[in-house]
């Protein structure tokens, strides 16, 4: 083994934010961390289809031998109660319940364990109970976890943080920490109130689920604590709710060994996950999950198959531990050095006959094994495209199709009829065609979330959205999809701009101004709008070439940021605020912020700002029709808007609106005012036009807060962070706040500060509107 660091991933690490509120959940969606293609090892499609198989056997012959052990150590310890005996029986009764629930609480959570779906469902909402998990938000966390896994800002289950708090990890055998942290979630939850951490992950359909079990754990809890009480024993406590504390040390041993001191923000399970052999007893109680390498690269391939699964593609992956002492003999250096040195980390040593993990140069990134058709061919004048002759699909399996920058999905059900899809899941950025058809669904790779391929109806969580379906026919024993409604939905909903300017407001914004082309309807918009920006594939940008104005070229050499080169493999989207005033004939405008990797990692820049970045005048985008939230209420109350770095699109559009040369009404006579943070002066934008506005109205004003100390020698800003500035010199002296409306747009640590202060300070949540752009 060998370990990496160096200080300019020190730096980085050294201001790790874990929550998923930060300014790494942020910056890990503008550099294309966030939802991204992770490597995949080849595996032969026919092999993968056996691997896939289900069943019902194992599963049920497992889970009767678990219950069995269960009840016959519960019972022993019932018998031996009072006496010094009782330990054995509640010991091994203990681990059965809290540390052993937790490989099926994870595996029928995937839908896999068991054939038939009403058994994964009903093992998975016991062994939830009995890990002491709130089943509908930790099924939502998990879905998070395998979509950025070991992903800082983005997984809610790294278990351990950097800088390692070894104290942390010690308790971590007995779950007090994480007992007392989940049984404070579901207190709120119990209130019906939204915990801050789930709420970035769970749908908002779901939080009912949330708040009913909620309570319903809890009546449970009550019931016993009550029934101990009230027999004056602790024998019911020894059933339900101890074991949770005493017998959990056994899921902290198989459990750390997953992902515990290996490298952060790496889109490849090889490097960020651990493959440990053990023997058949801690196979059975782990159920398979040591096989965690290969779990992660194909979480739908059932426990049972995951040996053979390792079988076929242990030649690409870094050799096996060779038990749990092995891997532990590297898990504890490594966490205690993490905890004096954060960027400290293990790096996981690939085999010479293994693929390359980069990012940037590997063909096999985001496709994986699926069998993919790229076709330049024109349709017919009816619509039709040929992909191939018959036997091109087999009965349940389904193959990609890219074309005209989108991607389809082609399958053939059990009875051999036909459909087409969307190819792309509507829930995560994963190929359908790596899925598995079962009848007439088809089930995403990533998520386990099912659509029904006849209607494209999503049939199962997460997938909450629909797939758009295409029709199909086989003729001449030649296969055709028709994509004439998806070219005319395309260019209905793809707008067209020609750049007008894309100049640099600050060393990372630039403000890209475009010129509606001829659409119809006539293109309109409101403040508080936003499009979705249509970002092709494209093979290179060096940043190098890159037009950036000359008072901003010291900060790009002193950030490298001309080394820099970005490409993306498959045309995507990305929203943008509008940042002009509709009303006063303002052609559209955005505040766009570059996205530069993490340091001391293989990704790109963010495949979206730099081609934002990359654009001149003259050149042509599309988009999609505005749509928007975040706009001004109607009423006569005080109006603060507070923002930061690239927000300030909306609050330009918004105050613009309010103040500037307003076409279809006067000024507004409500009181506003425009608090604005920035990191220092180079950082700040169009202070000039709120300087003006704030001249020829008497009832706006306009506020710059620096975090940095400013080295104007003309100019005078406060200094410190803007929702402190605000606080002190306004919010705390006002005698009516509960009569002020805030609107806030900025980075997600400045939107969380000034919630948290909004929220002392006992303000409406109907009087406070936001733009969570991160």
């Amino acid at each position: 083994m060998a370990d990496q660091s160096d200080s300019q991933n020190a730096r980085y690490v050294q201001a790790q934010d874990y929550s998923l509120t930060g300014e790494n959940s942020r910056q890990a969606i503008e550099s294309g961390l966030a939802d991204a293609h992770w490597y995949t090892s080849k595996i032969a499609p026919n092999v993968m289809r056996e691997l896939l198989v289900r069943k019902d056997a194992p599963a049920i012959r497992d889970t009767a031998i678990w219950f069995g052990a269960l009840g016959l150590s519960g019972y022993l310890g019932y018998l031996l109660w009072g006496t010094i005996f009782a330990i054995i029986p509640f010991a091994i009764y203990g681990v059965l319940y809290a540390s052993v629930s937790d490989s099926r609480w994870h595996e029928s959570s995937h839908g896999t364990a068991f054939k038939t779906d009403w058994l994964n469902d009903a093992l998975y909402e016991i062994a939830s109970f009995m890990v002491f998990r709130e089943s509908t938000v930790w099924r939502w966390s998990h879905t998070r976890h395998h979509t950025d896994t070991i992903i800082v800002g983005r997984d809610p289950e790294i278990a351990v943080p950097r800088p390692a708090n070894i104290r942390s990890v010690v308790l971590a055998f007995f779950k007090f920490e994480a007992a007392w942290a989940e049984l404070k979630r579901m207190l709120i939850h119990a209130q019906g109130k939204k915990s801050e951490q789930a709420a970035t992950f769970v749908p908002e359909q779901e939080w009912p689920k949330v708040f009913l079990k909620a309570r319903i754990y809890l009546c449970i809890y009550a019931s016993v604590i009550f029934y101990a009480a009230y027999s004056a024993s602790w024998l019911p406590l020894m059933y339900v709710g101890l074991p949770s504390i005493y017998g959990s040390w056994l899921m902290v041993v198989y459990g750390l060994t997953q992902h515990t001191g290996l490298a952060e923000n790496v889109t490849d399970h090889r490097l960020n996950s651990r493959t440990v052999y053990m023997n058949a007893l801690n196979r059975y109680l782990y159920w398979n999950m040591n096989y965690h390498v290969e779990h992660h690269m194909f979480p739908l391939v059932p426990y049972h198959a995951l040996p053979r699964l390792h079988e076929y593609m242990k030649e690409d992956c870094p050799k096996p531990y060779e038990g749990l002492w092995d891997a532990w003999k590297e898990i504890i250096p490594a966490v205690i050095k993490q905890s004096d040195d954060p960027d400290y980390f293990v790096t996981r040593e690939l085999p010479a006959s293994a693929q390359s993990h980069d990012p940037s140069a590997n063909a096999n990134l985001g496709r994986g094994n699926a069998k993919i058709i790229q076709s330049s061919n024109a349709l017919d004048k009816h619509g039709w495209l040929a992909l191939g002759a018959r036997d091109l699909l087999e009965p349940e399996h389904v193959i990609g199709l890219e074309y005209d920058h989108a991607t389809y999905a082609i399958y053939r059900s059990k009875n051999g009829e036909l459909y087409a899809t969307d190819g792309i899941c509507t829930h995560g950025n994963t190929h359908l065609a790596n899925g598995m058809v079962k009848g007439e669904l088809i089930e995403c790779p990533k998520h386990n979330g099912r659509f029904n391929i006849v209607t494209g109806e999503a049939t199962r969580l997460p997938a909450c959205q629909a797939l758009k379906t295409y029709p199909v026919k086989l003729e001449a024993d030649t296969i055709y999809i028709n994509l004439k409604d998806a070219a005319k939905n395309h260019a209905l909903n793809a707008l067209q701009f020609e750049v007008i300017s894309n100049r640099n407001l600050t060393p990372l914004i630039k403000e890209l101004v475009l010129r509606p082309l001829s659409v119809s309807p006539e293109f309109s918009y409101r403040p508080g709008d936003y499009i979705q920006l249509n970002i092709p594939a494209y093979d290179a940008i060096h940043f190098s070439d890159l037009e950036i104005d000359e008072e901003y070229q010291r900060v790009w050499n002193d950030m490298a940021l001309s080394e820099l080169v970005a490409s993306n493999t498959v045309a995507t989207k990305r929203n943008y605020s509008l940042a002009s005033n509709p009303d006063a004939g303002e052609q559209p405008s955005f505040t766009i912020r570059l996205a530069p990797p993490p340091a001391n990692s293989n990704f790109l820049p963010g495949v979206g700002s730099a081609y934002v970045f990359n654009l001149k005048p003259g050149d042509k985008v599309t988009a999609s029709a505005p749509a928007g939230q975040f706009y001004i209420k109607d009423s006569n109350k005080e109006m603060i808007y507070i923002g930061g770095g690239a927000g300030m699109a909306p609050m330009r559009a918004h105050i613009s609106h309010l103040f500037g040369a307003n076409k279809k009404q006067l000024a507004t006579q409500r009181r506003v005012s425009f608090w604005y943070g920035a990191r220092s002066e180079q950082d700040l934008m169009y202070q000039d036009y709120f300087a003006e506005l704030e001249q020829k109205h008497d009832n706006f004003d306009f506020h710059i807060a620096l975090s940095e100390q400013s080295t104007s020698s003309d100019k005078a800003y406060a200094t410190g962070f803007i929702h402190s500035y605000l606080l002190d010199s306004y919010l705390a002296e006002h005698k009516n706040i509960q009569n002020i409306e805030f609107y806030i747009c900025g980075p997600p640590p400045m939107l969380k500060a000034c919630l948290k202060v909004l929220e002392d300070l006992n303000v409406s949540k109907s009087h406070i509107s936001f733009d969570d752009f991160g």
